[in-house]
């Protein structure tokens, strides 16, 4: 006579020869076997947001500067920068592990040549960058992304009182406003050269450099063309800032410094009208503001030169997919692709000639009067 256990028994077999695995055995089947690429990935990317902020810390204390002399130690270097000797060092070998420092047997911190662009006042220098895009403005806002998809608004409000950045800087830090413009100067250098290997400016006598800053671009495209003419247009103490780069430069004899608002109008009469990464910074409607000013600024023969970073129509472009999340969290703009720039010229009244790329993130977008 067969048992109920024996018989229940037989019937596992029997269901295990057929492929059937009994329930109890189904039930304990393990998840599928963890992507441990992906999992690292995850780790990585973490990491990265760490090393961003690290690196950011090593240039805002001006470490590298501090090391530009020669190898020093954590307890020599503590002094000078004001800071705590043991958390110096941990962050001085933090950095190590990413490749800014290295660190021989006596324990000397020296700069790789990575850590080289760290440093103030050199070629190529990459401080302010990674200084300011570091900063309390971005980190915060930075910190409200869910709320900003949610929302489909920028924090910069909610988290500052105030409506943009530039108030910010230049009301409530200065010191964070210097850096910024910093940065945006240095980033410009190579975004320039690529403009003016690429970009044809001939047949222009009067250039109008709309949201110029200091006059870094416009400058440069003038000495491409000798015989023209500049006009800066800017915030009222922006371009009354800017006169000691332009000097510099060796221009200022050639540009006339015009203070205003280019949601109210731009200065008239100009050949060709420069925007570099100006529209970006604005919600569609009131990039279509700033076009129509210019459009009504222009004569009948002239040309509009936006300089942005646009997105692909098919995705890629990493860099610029990430900053139009920048924009998302900070300011009211955005990156675009070609096409979404094409409609913003449609809408005030001016028609997209062309796109050109150069080896940069950036293109020339033109436009024209229709």
């Amino acid at each position: 006579m067969k048992t109920p256990a024996k018989t229940t028994a037989k019937k596992s077999r029997r269901a295990a020869r057929k492929g059937a695995a009994p329930v109890a055995r189904r039930m304990a089947s393990p998840a599928a076997p963890q992507d441990a690429r992906s999992a690292a990935r995850i780790l990585e990317l973490i990491g990265g947001m760490w090393a961003a902020r690290a690196v950011g810390a090593v240039a805002r204390l001006g470490i590298a500067d501090h090391l530009a002399a020669g190898p020093r130690t954590a307890r020599e270097l503590a002094p000078a920068l004001g800071a705590d000797e043991t958390s110096l060092y941990r962050l001085m070998r933090a950095v190590v592990s990413i490749g800014v420092l290295s660190k021989d047997s006596a324990g000397r911190f020296r700069l790789t040549s990575f850590g080289q662009c760290l440093r103030s006042g050199v070629a190529g220098s990459m401080r302010a960058a990674i200084a300011s895009e570091v900063d309390t403005v971005h980190w915060a806002c930075w910190g409200e992304l869910d709320d900003c998809i949610r929302s489909g608004k920028p924090a910069f409000e909610k988290v500052f009182g105030l409506s943009n950045p530039w108030d910010y800087y230049r009301d409530k830090n200065p010191d964070d406003g210097r850096l910024f413009s910093e940065n945006m100067t240095a980033q410009s250098g190579a975004e320039v050269r690529e403009v003016l290997r690429v970009y044809s400016f001939s047949g222009a006598r009067l250039v109008v450099d709309v949201g110029g800053a200091h006059g870094a671009f416009l400058a440069a495209v003038l000495k491409r063309i000798p015989r023209a003419r500049g006009v800066l247009f800017d915030q009222p103490d922006v371009v009354g800032r800017a006169l000691p780069t332009l000097n510099e430069l060796g221009v200022a004899d050639r540009i006339e410094r015009i203070g205003g608002s280019f949601f109210e109008s731009v200065p008239a009469g100009g050949d060709l009208y420069l925007l570099k990464h100006i529209l970006h910074d604005w919600s569609d409607e009131e990039c279509v503001r700033i076009l129509r000013c210019v459009r009504e600024a222009m004569n009948p023969r002239a040309r509009v030169a936006v300089v942005e970073m646009p997105l692909r129509e098919r995705g890629g472009a990493p860099f610029a997919a990430l900053l139009d999340i920048n924009m998302l969290v900070c300011l009211t703009g955005k990156e675009r692709t070609p096409g979404e720039y094409a409609e913003l010229f449609r809408q005030a009244g001016l028609k997209m000639a062309s796109v050109t790329p150069t080896q940069s993130p950036v293109a020339v977008i033109e436009g024209r009067r229709t």
